[in-house]
């Protein structure tokens, strides 16, 4: 039996552990634009590898939590009827 040629790049569900950003708007559902301009802007956490930007989910979560806005409540003022 063949042995499988390893891999020192961890992987979650067939995917490595450093995406490209074509890959993070995949899994994320983060247009592949949206990510970039998130990157170029700072708001973003990358990794350089020689002209590649590499992201990790916990970046895009990272993000995500920072980005969250919370829902207002009718006593808290948002308006509209029920």
């Amino acid at each position: 039996m063949p042995q499988q040629k390893s891999s020192n790049t961890a992987t979650y569900d067939g995917m490595p552990m450093l995406k490209t950003v074509e890959q993070m708007s995949k899994v994320s559902g983060i247009g592949a634009n949206k990510l970039r301009q998130l990157i170029e802007s700072g708001e973003l956490e990358y990794i350089q590898n020689g002209n590649r930007r590499l992201l990790m989910d916990s970046f895009v979560i990272d993000w995500i939590q920072r980005a969250r806005r919370p829902v207002l409540t009718i006593k808290e003022g948002a308006h509209g009827s029920i």
